[in-house]
């Protein structure tokens, strides 16, 4: 779980901020890793839950935006 995680956010921040900064992805990635195992379970959660949270609100902003186009797609898949 821990590879593919990682293989995914890091793929993702070099789509967003450029191949020259996956280190600091790296980095960052290694410094949570770290963190993560010196840290009570209960905090671990508790921020997963927060960042899941975090990942939500651009979701819904962009599926409100794209409101019209769900709905013509969710009609389109209703009457195949």
């Amino acid at each position: 779980t821990m590879i593919s995680w990682f293989y995914y956010g890091e793929r993702c921040f070099v789509y967003l901020f450029g191949e020259r900064h996956s280190m600091k992805f790296k980095l960052i990635f290694l410094l949570a890793s770290f963190l993560g195992s010196v840290t009570s379970s209960a905090n671990v959660l508790e921020f997963s839950d927060m960042m899941i949270l975090a990942m939500a609100f651009p979701n819904l902003i962009g599926l409100y935006m794209l409101k019209h186009k769900v709905v013509q797609a969710i009609r389109d898949y209703r009457h195949l």
